[in-house]
């Protein structure tokens, strides 16, 4: 052939159709039209000589012949056998979990799994999950954190668009490209309390407006939300005296940052009254309260965004979503949690070991049985799945209370 025929023009449906039509020809041809053939078919296709040849012999060939039937060999995609294993997780599986996800707040697939595995007893046996057949709840029982990464993908890439996914529009491109060192350890005893606030103050800090006040229990992973009007001390004490009765372990330190709304004489004479020691991170160290902030992310920002609340409608709709976030995490919510750290010839080797909230307190010494048994009451007359809905209920009502904040602003 002088003319040539540049690869990727014929789509492999294209390819079988030229292969079947000369497929007749070929087995009737010479040892040297064959290979003559052989030579044009794979210049024109671009294919392995050896394998057109396999192809031409088989195509359309009858295979096999018993009374009426006659079976002919094909070569469309059907036909063909699939090597290498066979798909455990089907269609099925995809389904229950695109439908147990949302229950988590669209969480990371390893917290996803572990949250099946770690309350398959109360949502298993919950009317809503009635059709899910045996079989597929065994699957979604073994199913690994990374192959419920692949099978959630595209939907996930969805939810990036519309829910919860949002980055932060106001930090700069310089912050992001500098990389973060990390934090010294802490001890981990009962009773660790580490408080930070979170400003809900969009693009300007100037004027009043609603914060987000986060303590966090640093051995149990447990955490308490509580929404504050502005941070004056009066507010920011009372709510660390909420906090601080339904922690379900006896408080014994209190960290928090330099802030005004903690450096003060309030918050300290909160601690002296009640023997717990209050401690502070280093000026410009934000990593100086590492479990604290990673929960301003996962259970206040990735819910709330980064605009701006500071009507008394925002509060109200603010302190309904938070209240239900909260016992949604302490209650259902795998928390990932650092075991071990061995370092090998220059390399950091870490374990991690994910559990709810609520069962590294029932299996702490610290909390009194009264309180185990009352917290195991609230979480097995607790629906996951109408407190999942009602989240995003109150999501939605906080979302309408800004947006007539905008109107009646733009109105003005």
């Amino acid at each position: 052939m002088v003319a040539q025929i540049p690869k990727g023009v014929y789509t492999m449906k294209a390819k079988r159709a030229i292969i079947k039509h000369n497929a007749a020809a070929y087995r009737k041809a010479t040892k040297k039209v064959k290979s003559m053939m052989l030579d044009e078919l794979a210049e024109i296709l671009h294919m392995n000589r050896q394998y057109l040849a396999s192809c031409l012999r088989k195509t359309a060939r009858v295979v096999a012949r018993k009374g009426n039937v006659v079976v002919v060999s094909d070569l469309s995609p059907k036909s063909l056998s699939r090597r290498g294993r066979k798909k455990v997780y089907g269609p099925d599986v995809v389904e229950a979990l695109k439908r147990i996800w949302p229950l988590t707040g669209y969480a990371s697939s390893k917290h996803l799994v572990a949250f099946i595995r770690l309350n398959h007893d109360i949502l298993f046996a919950h009317p809503e999950f009635n059709d899910i057949r045996k079989d597929t709840k065994d699957k979604l029982l073994k199913v690994s954190a990374s192959t419920a990464d692949r099978l959630l993908k595209p939907y996930r890439d969805k939810t990036k668009l519309k829910k919860r996914y949002r980055g932060n529009p106001f930090s700069s491109n310089l912050k992001k490209s500098i990389k973060v060192e990390s934090w010294f350890d802490k001890p981990k005893e009962p009773g660790y309390v580490e408080i930070d606030l979170v400003h809900h103050s969009g693009a300007s800090g100037a004027g009043e407006f609603i914060y987000t006040l986060t303590a966090t229990e640093i051995s149990t992973g447990w955490t308490e939300l509580r929404a504050l009007k502005n941070k004056a001390m009066v507010w920011t004490r009372k709510a660390l005296e909420d906090a601080a009765g339904v922690i379900p372990l006896p408080l014994r330190k209190l960290h928090s940052d330099n802030g005004s709304e903690f450096i003060n004489a309030h918050v300290h004479k909160f601690c002296e009254q009640r023997g717990i020691d209050f401690t502070r991170s280093r000026p410009y160290r934000k990593n100086d309260s590492p479990y604290v902030e990673s929960k301003n992310w996962s259970m206040v920002r990735a819910y709330t965004g980064w605009r701006r609340y500071d009507t008394d409608e925002e509060l109200e709709a603010l302190k309904g979503l938070l209240e239900l976030i909260t016992i949604r995490h302490n209650l259902f919510m795998p928390h990932m949690k650092l075991s071990s750290r061995q370092r090998v010839h220059g390399k950091v080797h870490k374990t991690y070991d994910m559990d709810i909230p609520l069962n590294r307190v029932l299996k702490s010494s610290a909390a009194d049985a009264d309180t185990k048994e009352r917290l195991m009451r609230s979480r097995n007359t607790t629906d996951i799945v109408k407190l999942s809905r009602q989240i995003e209920e109150a999501s939605e009502r906080l979302s309408r209370a800004y947006e007539k904040k905008l109107r009646r602003l733009n109105d003005a």
